[in-house]
């Protein structure tokens, strides 16, 4: 089977034993005792390689367990469910990146190092779709929210004009059956003192619903930054995921023309 060389080799220290003498003049370590560490250092190379791959597949298989707890149940059509999706991937972003440059240090084979090659170029198109995705999910977030508020605050309005125009305990009774149809109508003894009762509950319901407006007003400024922040995350991510492929394709190439 194709061997290659891994994508980060561990510094070859065997050529640094000839310039042993221009670094220690003067030092009263044993030139000899140097050689030595630096000839074991780079002999311990083929160890550390195995050790490398291990810690590599360790975090990708960790990655791949936590990514599959984000996506399931899917719920695509959900932007709340949609943002946190980017936002977590973004903040497991290191555990790939890790795990795809260990595993490219101590890989040997031909056929796993292409395929992990062509992974990182997977991996970068993944985190670019993130940047779309969070800002869309934000957008809807807002405006569903804003939707919700102008609907809840136009059926307070509508419903403040019938009480308003309610003159008898019919009109306060066919109102209090379209609040809540599922409920007996209640005994109307006096229509005013109802329609007082019911605005002032209407009242107290639309100054709730100026505050929860407000409060979105001032969340805006904190959803605007974590967008940032998630934008940023995807766009640095997928660029090094780029850059790991752009370099694993030269080696990929090399060793098919080489071959």
């Amino acid at each position: 089977m194709t061997r290659i060389a891994p994508l980060v080799p561990l510094v070859s220290l065997v050529s640094l034993v000839p310039l042993v003498p221009l670094v220690f003049p003067l030092s009263f370590v044993s030139k000899k005792t140097v050689q030595q560490v630096i000839h074991l250092v780079a002999q311990s190379h083929s160890y550390l390689e195995p050790l490398f791959r291990l810690a590599g597949y360790t975090l990708l298989s960790l990655f791949l367990l936590d990514l599959l707890a984000i996506l399931i149940p899917f719920n695509f059509t959900n932007p709340v469910w949609e943002f946190q999706l980017a936002n977590q991937l973004v903040e497991r972003a290191p555990v790939p990146i890790l795990g795809l440059i260990f595993v490219l240090i101590g890989e040997s084979q031909f056929r796993f190092f292409k395929f992990l090659s062509w992974l990182s170029l997977l991996g970068g198109i993944l985190y670019f779709l993130l940047l779309p995705l969070a800002i869309s999910a934000i957008v809807r977030i807002d405006q569903q929210s804003s939707t919700q508020i102008a609907t809840r605050s136009a059926q307070i309005q509508q419903l403040k004009e019938q009480i308003n125009k309610a003159q008898t305990s019919a009109d306060i009774a066919a109102i209090l059956s379209r609040i809540n149809p599922q409920a007996t109508p209640p005994e109307i003894g006096n229509p005013e003192v109802v329609k007082q009762q019911l605005l002032a509950s209407l009242s107290q319901n639309e100054r709730s619903l100026q505050a929860q407006a407000a409060s979105r007003e001032n969340n805006l400024g904190t959803q605007i930054k974590n967008t940032i922040k998630i934008s940023l995350g995807a766009l640095i991510s997928g660029t090094f995921f780029l850059v790991i492929w752009q370099k694993t394709r030269k080696i990929v190439n090399q060793s098919q023309f080489g071959s």
